[in-house]
């Protein structure tokens, strides 16, 4: 059985193998701790790989009705989550959203980072005031917006479908093609869109905000991620004056599937950096 650890009142499940200096993943929207299996075995050999899912996601009943579901909500969890693994400061690993949460620890937590890596981190208002990105930005969220239609007229798995084809940036149809156990992975979070989409907006990040990481960053994107996300990707890092941007070659926003073993060769070269 799955181990899990008790933070906020909620039981989170996790993977836990190596040894080392604990290395911690925090997945996407509508994911679970399963997206990141291709780094697993290439992590575990160097460091002790940990990958949790968030309140509400993966396959476990809610704990409630889903009215906690928010970036504060999971924000707190994953401190509190580290705190408990009582091994010090971790490498934080967060993918889109969950680059989010882990910048937000990196800047309000600094003793519990070791070093921050962030993946296509969409922080939108990053954007606001470059009129050079606003065709890109506005393109962006008319493509959002049938899925939240579909959200909101209750059709989950319709909206996890569209996000994902968004997300890919590989033309309608990409989700039927992915192997089933990733597929399997959307549906059974698809239920989590609604949440998501009700959620309470994250407090806004500036770039003079974001520049208060202290922990060396590596901000990826994928060399075919939308735009939208790669514009931000360029910003972040440079936004953050320890860090820089790798762009994983032949592969979209879901990098780490689609060409892991250059994803996993940058972050390993990363982390061994003194």
């Amino acid at each position: 059985m799955m181990p899990q650890l008790r933070v906020n009142g909620v039981e989170l499940s996790y993977i836990d193998q190596g040894a080392g200096t604990p290395v911690v993943f925090v997945h996407g929207a509508w994911m679970d701790l399963r997206y990141w299996e291709p780094q697993r075995q290439a992590m575990a050999t160097q460091y002790r790989f940990i990958a949790y899912t968030l309140r509400y996601h993966g396959t476990a009943p809610w704990p409630d009705a889903g009215e906690h579901y928010s970036v504060v909500t999971h924000t707190a969890d994953l401190v509190a989550f580290i705190r408990q693994l009582h091994a010090g400061p971790v490498h934080l690993v967060g993918l889109s959203s969950g680059g989010r949460l882990v910048t937000l620890v990196a800047l309000a937590h600094p003793d519990l980072v070791r070093s921050l890596t962030v993946l296509d981190l969409p922080l939108d208002e990053l954007l606001v005031d470059r009129p050079e990105a606003q065709p890109v930005r506005d393109a962006w969220w008319q493509a959002f917006a049938p899925i939240d239609t579909a959200a909101h007229a209750g059709e989950a798995i319709q909206a996890a479908k569209l996000f994902f084809a968004l997300a890919n940036n590989q033309g309608p149809g990409a989700f039927d093609t992915q192997p089933e156990a990733f597929r399997q992975m959307i549906l059974d979070n698809a239920r989590t869109v609604p949440l998501a989409r009700a959620a309470p907006r994250p407090p806004a990040l500036s770039c003079a905000t974001v520049g208060g990481v202290q922990a060396p960053t590596l901000v990826v994107g994928g060399e075919q991620s939308p735009r939208y996300l790669a514009l931000i990707d360029e910003v972040v890092a440079q936004c953050i004056p320890s860090s820089r941007l790798v762009v994983i070659p032949q592969a979209t926003h879901l990098m780490i599937h689609q060409n892991p073993a250059a994803f996993n060769e940058a972050l390993l070269h990363f982390l061994a950096q003194p």
